[in-house]
């Protein structure tokens, strides 16, 4: 019985000193450091981003006069510029610290250059508790140079120009070719349509309709009337060229009793019969009856140009 209560008493002594033990370490913030920079593609000026997190107990603030003076040195990396922040998370504080290296030195060759070593102190609010000082290694960056890497006579001739590829444009150039001729074959077309190439250079290939040429015969008419008023003689002509054309297209000489030969020869010339049965009693009362004319140069023009758009069938 007595060894049985020794062995109870030693195991209560036993649990007692491991639940002390427990509640000691539930205290203990462990430091964390992490630092980031990114490693490579820099030159002569560029500016190299370090960024350090650092996870200390709450109450603790960073001294900012552990980091290394700004651009007062004369290392191939010098401290340009620092930001930092902290921000609380339970029982521990996160500092970020920001870091802005610029380069001013580098060498011929490309090779990687360390930035400067810190040890980063933070003070307690509190002064019982004691300081902290975290050491962070020196991050290294990989720098190109400015000059060549070899100055031998094989890197400093210049060297030949680089030639284009040959390429086949035959298929271009025959598109080219087909695209202009139908780009003038439209415009020639064009022309043609409206009455834009002279008398003279259609008369070479194709004697013109009667109504082409009266139309260009009217529009010449127009263009020697001075100021905007019509003289009896210009429209009488004009009457009279307007005439000769429907004879030509009926094959044979028309009156106002006779108009019906234009259209039974002609049936396209039907969607205007009115306009030229209307025509011909006018002209007939101005050249028989002596009467003076209701039309004008830009009327005959007009009923001219209509009757040479049926006749091309346009």
């Amino acid at each position: 019985m007595r060894y049985f209560y020794i062995l109870l008493a030693i195991s209560i002594l036993s649990t007692s000193k491991v639940a002390a033990t427990t509640n000691t370490s539930v205290g203990i913030v462990p430091i964390k450091m992490q630092s980031n920079t990114y490693e490579i593609g820099y030159q002569l000026g560029d500016i190299a981003y370090q960024t350090i997190n650092i996870i200390t107990p709450k109450g603790y603030q960073f001294d900012e006069s552990s980091l290394p003076a700004k651009g007062k040195g004369a290392a191939n990396m010098e401290l340009r510029n620092a930001t930092w922040h902290k921000h609380n998370i339970g029982n521990s504080s996160q500092h970020v610290i920001q870091l802005e290296w610029q380069i001013f030195r580098v060498m011929q060759e490309t090779r990687s250059y360390s930035l400067k070593p810190l040890d980063l102190k933070f003070r307690p609010k509190i002064a019982s508790q004691k300081a902290l000082t975290v050491h962070v290694n020196a991050a290294r960056v990989l720098v190109s140079s400015v000059l060549p890497t070899s100055m031998d006579e094989a890197h400093i001739k210049p060297r030949l120009d680089a030639m284009p590829q040959p390429r086949n444009t035959g298929p271009i150039v025959l598109t080219l070719c087909l695209a202009v001729v139908g780009f003038l074959l439209s415009m020639l077309y064009f022309a043609w349509h409206f009455d834009w190439l002279p008398a003279r250079l259609t008369a070479l290939f194709v004697e013109p309709k009667p109504f082409r040429k009266a139309y260009r015969e009217i529009k010449h008419l127009k263009k020697e009337v001075k100021g905007n008023v019509d003289t009896s003689a210009q429209l009488t002509k004009a009457m009279c060229v307007l005439r000769r054309a429907c004879d030509a297209s009926a094959g044979t000489t028309l009156s106002l009793e006779r108009i019906g030969l234009l259209f039974a020869n002609n049936g396209k010339y039907a969607a205007k019969r009115a306009e030229i049965e209307s025509f011909y009693a006018e002209s007939e009362r101005t050249f028989f009856a002596g009467n003076s004319s209701s039309y004008t140069l830009f009327q005959l023009s007009q009923l001219s140009r209509q009757l040479m758009k049926l006749e091309t069938g346009s």
